[in-house]
């Protein structure tokens, strides 16, 4: 029973270290393409103050939240969030106690466990989940306003921004074709 205990905890944490092994795998092309994204960003604002825009605060909404039929998601989600709370405190093995082992009934006990990750589910879907949206898009308008504030007062400091990503990432890329034709 305890090895059985061992392995289930060890694949609990190896489930929850997924992100981190894919994330560090694919680095490389998630910062390749986050500083196509930045450039962009940068020659945008730059074009704004070519134009003679003024300066307003704008508020922006990149990122919207999945549809509800995206069941996949709202599930992954709640067993990291609301499911992954519950496991901690013990919840479950508390109502497997007095449900299974007081009682016998695990027919009530896997009944009990569905309503309840169908109600998390909701929560998340409901509440969690348009929450954090919103508190992504908040952050992100916040972070593309002072990027165009700071264009804004000063053009000079966005031209050698790009222009020194731009040269970074031409000679990383040229080392890495040197290095490969050696």
């Amino acid at each position: 029973m305890l090895s059985l205990w061992r392995f289930l905890r060890q694949q609990i944490i190896n489930f929850m270290t997924w992100h981190k092994k894919i994330l560090l795998n694919n680095a490389k092309e998630i910062v390749s393409s986050g500083t196509t994204y930045v450039i962009l960003a940068l020659v945008f604002l730059l074009w704004h103050f070519a134009l003679g825009i003024k300066f307003e605060w704008q508020t922006i909404s990149p990122l919207s939240a999945p549809s509800v039929f995206v069941r996949v998601f709202y599930s992954a989600f709640t067993f990291c969030t609301i499911g992954l709370f519950l496991y901690v405190i013990k919840f479950y093995k508390v109502l497997h106690d007095i449900v299974v082992k007081t009682f016998g009934m695990w027919e009530l006990y896997n009944l009990i466990k569905a309503v309840l990750w169908l109600f998390l589910m909701y929560i998340s879907y409901a509440y969690l989940v348009p929450w954090l949206f919103s508190v992504l898009n908040a952050s992100i308008s916040i972070l593309f306003n002072i990027a165009n504030l700071v264009l804004y007062a000063l053009p000079p400091v966005g031209i050698a921004l790009i222009l020194s990503i731009v040269y970074l990432l031409s000679n990383k890329k040229l080392k890495y074709e040197h290095r490969r034709s050696n």
